[in-house]
């Protein structure tokens, strides 16, 4: 008599259902879209004499993510966000905003030191309410916690490599 054989499927694409999105510890619930970008402030440099650039520079890295969820009543706030709505702790707060694969258990991209620049709800007829959220960022580290916007001609690398440079007694001072 035949029997039946399943094969686990091997995917080789990333797809949504194999990501989840945190912010600081917490998944983020009924998480619809998220996105994030790093955008590379490239830059084209002209002189005189011709129309065409002579050197396009990185200039100014602005990390940024976004999320978009379902609004959860209370009861779904208890169960699936620890009782706390996002929007009453976004003001003057930071966060890590974490991409990980769910398949693998291992952070694809975080994002530090995230604070929300806006915060958007939208309320239609017969259907569920959706909040939106974006965020800048300070830094993104890779699946290592390397950063992957390291330029490498600025003067000041980090604020905390500066800051350990004052530690050691390189003669740099910080008065208030």
């Amino acid at each position: 008599m035949p029997g039946y054989a399943p094969e686990q499927i091997a995917n080789s694409v990333l797809n949504g259902n194999n990501v989840a999105v945190l912010i600081g510890d917490t998944t983020v619930a009924f998480a619809q879209t998220s996105g994030h970008q790093i955008a590379m402030g490239a830059e084209q440099l002209y002189g005189i004499g011709t129309a065409k650039p002579q050197e396009v520079q990185q200039l100014r890295m602005s990390p940024a993510f976004s999320v978009d969820t379902f609004s959860l009543t209370s009861a779904g706030l208890t169960l699936l966000a620890n009782g706390q709505r996002l929007e009453y702790l976004l003001a003057g707060n930071s966060f890590d905003m974490v991409v990980l694969d769910g398949t693998t258990n291992t952070a694809l991209f975080t994002y530090v030191g995230c604070k929300a620049q806006n915060m958007g709800q939208n309320i239609p007829a017969n259907a569920p309410i959706r909040s939106s959220f974006s965020f800048l960022a300070l830094d993104v580290l890779d699946n290592e916690g390397n950063s992957i916007m390291n330029a490498g001609d600025n003067a000041i690398a980090v604020a905390s490599q500066a800051a350990s440079l004052i530690a050691a007694g390189s003669g740099l001072g910080v008065s208030g």
